[in-house]
């Protein structure tokens, strides 16, 4: 039910209104309630995932995806997520979630969440996410490319060590299993 409320906050801010860049910094802002909070008082480590679906939404809608999933079923479906918790985030804490594209190869898109407290770096997630059309996978630049028109070309950022890091080590546990 919250979950639901905060998504009903995030379509009256609007965010369609301004389209952004692809690998300009996305932005979500929450506030940590009583109800995200475990028995430590502090931000539970459940709520991260909710919060992430959350900036991927706004994220996608700031770049102009939204007519593709509404009206040509165009989807995002998370692969893999990993959170890495470096401070604890108290009640009431105003939160800033900062997503931005770190890479995308044919098959998958890296996006990489900092949840930030007064500028501080609290918690980091990477993202591996698959955009489908008609039930198959495709590039992000593919949709890219149906978004702009095919009018701008744009080019995956170098890879960084630690999504390299990320895909082999899931490379690794596909081959274990």
């Amino acid at each position: 039910m919250f979950q639901l409320i905060r998504y009903i906050g995030l379509m009256s801010q609007k965010p369609w209104q301004k389209r952004q860049h692809p690998l300009s910094v996305s932005q979500q802002h929450f506030r940590v309630m009583p109800w995200d909070c475990d028995f430590n008082l502090h931000l539970t480590n459940g709520r991260y995932p909710v919060w992430l679906d959350l900036t991927r939404t706004r994220f996608f809608i700031e770049i102009g995806a939204a007519p593709l999933f509404i009206e040509q079923g165009w989807r995002s479906v998370l692969a893999s997520q990993t959170v890495t918790f470096i401070r604890e985030i108290k009640p009431f804490a105003k939160v800033q979630v900062h997503s931005n594209v770190l890479h995308w190869d044919r098959k998958y898109l890296y996006l990489e969440h900092k949840f930030l407290v007064d500028g501080q770096l609290h918690a980091l997630a990477l993202a591996r996410v698959a955009v489908l059309k008609g039930g198959r996978v495709r590039d992000f630049s593919s949709m890219l490319a149906v978004i702009h028109g095919n009018t701008q070309q744009f080019d995956a950022p170098p890879i960084p060590d630690h999504v390299r890091a990320k895909i082999e080590l899931l490379d690794a546990k596909k081959a274990a299993s």
